[in-house]
């Protein structure tokens, strides 16, 4: 579950891949997985996503599994969508900015986030509910992992 838990924040997004020399400390990887925590069995409780759910997503490297609204709660919750339910990068990238202390792996984060931007031109038929968003942006996120510093 955690490895696809920051997923989400990097949306989103901790550890599929080790792709760099330079990688997110498990000390910083650990923190994240524990703030995350309650804010992903919340979500999970509310949209019924169990932990069994989350981890063949997290295998399949894939959110196709996964309810939307499940992703849009904690999504909304960690502030990376807007009560729109627009993707906000800045508010996104301020919050993974405690986690991520090296300045070259933020940097690799804050270059996806800025490529994922383009999930708000999309159109969507649940408006600010953001679920159908938060999926483009996770699908975003997987697509650019082989750049995450894990």
């Amino acid at each position: 579950m955690s490895k696809f838990t920051c997923i989400i924040l990097c949306v989103v997004a901790a550890s599929l891949t080790k792709v760099s020399q330079a990688a997110v400390s498990e000390e910083e990887k650990e923190a994240f997985r524990e703030a995350m925590a309650p804010i992903i069995a919340e979500c999970s409780e509310e949209h019924g996503v169990s932990e069994a759910d989350i981890k063949a997503a997290k295998e399949a490297a894939s959110a196709d599994g996964i309810k939307p609204c499940f992703l849009g709660c904690v999504m909304k919750k960690i502030e990376v969508l807007d009560s729109k339910g627009l993707y906000d990068a800045e508010t996104g990238l301020g919050k993974l900015k405690k986690f991520v202390k090296d300045e070259a792996d933020f940097a690799k984060f804050e270059d996806i986030a800025k490529k994922c931007l383009k999930v708000n031109e999309e159109s969507v038929s649940d408006g600010e509910e953001g679920c159908e968003r938060a999926k483009l942006i996770l699908g975003c996120f997987i697509d650019h992992k082989v750049e995450m510093p894990f």
